[in-house]
């Protein structure tokens, strides 16, 4: 593939780790920032990761989309919003498509691509990006890369095509891509992690996930939950008409495993919650269940995680 123009939206911690790769392997990456934005413009960006560290002297950063598409047209609109965000896509991505600019989405939750669809103009191509990434931001201009890195990549609409063009603008970087040929199954898989391990660590007070992984109970707890994740991520594959199957005793065997070495590692949820944030509820938590109840599908757990995630955001709120 030839080098591409991309654009990042929401230049966090995981906007800015996979952008900066992109750079690395030569694309034309800009950045939309705000916290940041006189650090980077001052002095780079600058990245701390175990795959090798990276530094942007002279990243391209804007405040505004305007100013950022003021450098003209990009190929590639790469989004790192949190699910609380999707309201602000038309302002915040709008200004920077064009015919044929394609729209990655790294956002965790069930309904997300379909919320964003409905966001941009028709016809845009959207894909769905599950991160499996330990990520944070330091200082100003900082990025700390602390485990993993891979994307697990599909497209909304589940275009084998499309999805080989996802496949392709990562060729050649240090981003391990994973193809799904079902973007729904993805989501799902992904909620096996989320919902047991951002919603218990919330819930036992904002603590890492060593802490949950290594208490009994717990660890029980969240075994119990991805049953019931698989459980309903199946029927919802059924019901739209898809062969393809979640492998509950892999995923979960997969993920307790993977859990278990991540040490004091804190959810996205949990650094939320801790600074005061709007939690991603709806995109987690609530539509699962929801849908779990739509397919006659039983959880109770799943549902309480759900409900005290829920009080607990709102007195953060």
């Amino acid at each position: 593939m030839q080098p591409q123009r991309i654009a990042v939206v929401g230049a966090g911690a995981v906007g800015s780790y996979f952008g900066m790769r992109l750079a690395e392997a030569g694309h034309d990456v800009r950045f939309l920032m705000r916290r940041d934005y006189d650090a980077v413009k001052s002095g780079g960006l600058h990245l701390s990761s175990h795959l090798g560290d990276l530094s942007l002297e002279a990243a391209t950063v804007e405040r505004t989309p305007e100013a950022l598409a003021a450098h003209g047209p990009v190929d590639w609109v790469l989004v790192g919003l949190k699910a609380t965000a999707i309201p602000d896509i038309p302002k915040l991505v709008g200004p920077l498509l064009s015919e044929g600019t394609r729209v990655l989405a790294i956002m965790n939750g069930l309904s997300v691509d379909e919320e964003i669809a409905a966001e941009l103009p028709a016809g845009t191509s959207l894909f769905g990006g599950l991160g499996f990434i330990g990520v944070i931001r330091g200082e100003p201009g900082q990025i700390l890369h602390q485990e993993f890195g891979a994307i697990n990549l599909g497209h909304h609409g589940d275009d084998p095509h499309e999805l080989q063009r996802g496949v392709d603008l990562f060729a050649g970087s240090k981003v391990e891509i994973r193809p799904e040929a079902s973007l729904l199954k993805a989501r799902w898989e992904k909620l096996c992690w989320n919902i047991p391990f951002n919603g218990l660590c919330v819930i036992a007070g904002g603590v890492p996930v060593d802490q949950v992984i290594e208490d009994p109970p717990l660890y029980d707890a969240a075994h119990e939950l991805i049953k019931e994740i698989v459980a309903a991520g199946n029927a919802d594959l059924e019901a739209h008409g898809q062969s393809a199957r979640i492998d509950g005793p892999r995923i979960a065997h997969l993920f307790l495993t993977q859990t278990l070495g991540m040490g004091a590692y804190r959810p996205s949820t949990v650094i939320d919650y801790n600074n005061g944030r709007p939690l991603e509820l709806d995109a987690i938590f609530r539509q699962p269940v929801q849908r779990a109840s739509q397919l006659g599908i039983g959880v109770p757990m799943m549902s309480m995680v759900a409900s005290l995630v829920g009080k607990l955001g709102e007195r953060v709120e």
